[in-house]
C-alpha cells in the first residue's frame, strides 16, 4: 500500500510536458515556392513579405487563439504565445493593417488553401488532398 501511494506522489509531483502533435506549413500546389524557413514563415505570418517570388499575393491564414495549433505555431515561428502576439497586431491595426484570416477549424484552413492560389496555413493533420503541397514540418516533441 505504502508503495501504491509513493507512486502516486511522484507521479503528481513530475512536471508534465506538452505532447504536441507534428505541425505543417501547407499552401496550394500550384503555388511555385517547394519549401519555407522559419524566417520567411514569419515574415509572412507578420506581413513583412506579402508577395510569393512569382508576384502573386500571399494570404496568411490563421486558427482562433485557442486552438492548439496556433498556440504551438506561434511557439515554433515567434517563440512567443498568441496573446502576446496579440500586441504586435494592436500596433499593426492603429497603422492600417490587418491580421492574417481567421478560420475556425483545420478543415476550414485546409479548403481555403485548396482554393486560393496564395494561402498559406499550418494545421496538425497532414492533409491527403492533391491540390496542398507541404512547405515545412515540424515535428512533434
Amino acid at each position: 500500500m505504502k508503495r501504491l501511494i509513493v507512486l502516486g506522489l511522484t507521479a503528481a509531483l513530475m512536471p508534465f510536458s506538452i505532447a504536441w502533435a507534428d505541425l505543417y506549413i501547407i499552401a496550394n500546389k500550384d503555388l511555385p515556392a517547394t519549401q519555407l524557413d522559419k524566417a520567411d514563415i514569419a515574415a509572412i505570418y507578420l506581413l513583412k513579405k506579402k508577395h510569393w517570388e512569382n508576384g502573386d499575393d500571399i494570404m496568411p491564414i490563421n486558427l482562433p487563439p485557442q486552438a492548439d495549433a496556433r498556440t504551438r505555431f506561434t511557439a515554433e515561428i515567434f517563440d512567443s504565445t498568441p496573446d502576446k502576439l496579440g500586441s504586435y497586431w494592436d500596433k499593426m491595426l492603429f497603422k492600417g493593417e490587418t491580421p492574417p484570416v481567421t478560420q475556425n477549424s483545420e478543415q476550414a484552413v485546409i479548403l481555403f488553401v485548396e482554393r486560393i492560389k496564395g494561402a498559406i496555413g499550418y494545421v496538425e493533420t497532414k492533409p491527403q488532398s492533391p491540390q496542398i503541397k507541404i512547405l515545412h514540418q515540424f515535428s512533434s516533441k
